[in-house]
């Protein structure tokens, strides 16, 4: 599934053999999300990759540039429905009942996160070991999610269809803390339990439609 993420969706560079950048990237992916990346070697990257390390550095220079081309290659890409840019326009794109569109938000972001959740784990150790990573995903994330949100709620408060008793901003929190710990319980910490997701994604909607709708108030 993975490396047919990576046929799909990775443009190659420029050069020759476009298909051994996308393989090195696939074991490197692959193995990261599976080692670590500090347990992680380039040899073994290049094994698993049927190449050798001099083809790696020819094509990466260093693992560390290996590292940030998977990161912006092929997770961030992957963990928004085209890109961040288009999560924000699925944002950006709410019309009707808000349960409705968050329901359809969940679950599109659930079946991504679904194709390789190998890619979602990888990220999350790199932003928690990054420094720099973590600024600029943070930033990214923020143009793309937490921007968009605030003014799609903003908006709905003042047509009178979230209650206005609690902050816009303390209501995109609550809409992400939902959100994101679903999708890390589901992908990271127990993706082997049985999890129904058209049910338990329902369930989350409405909850913060309950919640944060004008009935909560």
């Amino acid at each position: 599934m993975l490396y047919t993420y990576f046929m799909d969706e990775i443009t190659p560079r420029r050069g020759p053999a476009p298909t051994k950048h996308i393989d090195i990237l696939w074991s490197a992916a692959k193995l990261f999300a599976q080692q670590g990346v500090a347990q992680t070697t380039t040899r073994q990257i290049a094994a698993d990759a049927a190449t050798t390390e001099r083809t790696l550095f020819k094509h990466f220079g260093s693992k560390d540039t290996l590292v940030q081309a998977v990161i912006a290659e092929a997770v961030l890409p992957h963990l928004a429905p085209t890109s961040l840019g288009g999560l924000r326009q699925a944002i950006e794109a709410h019309s009707g009942s808000i349960e409705t569109w968050h329901r359809a938000l969940l679950l599109a972001r659930t079946q991504a996160l679904g194709q390789a959740p190998e890619l979602t784990r990888l990220l999350l150790v790199e932003l928690l070991r990054d420094e720099a990573l973590r600024a600029r995903f943070a930033a990214q994330w923020s143009d793309a999610a937490w921007q968009p949100l605030l003014a799609l709620f903003t908006r709905l408060q003042k047509d009178k269809r979230l209650r206005s008793d609690i902050g816009a901003d303390t209501l995109v929190r609550l809409f992400l803390s939902l959100n994101l710990g679903y999708l890390v319980g589901r992908h990271v910490l127990a993706p082997d339990h049985a999890w129904d997701d058209t049910r338990e994604i329902a369930g989350v909607a409405a909850l913060f439609a309950r919640g944060a709708g004008t009935g909560g108030t």
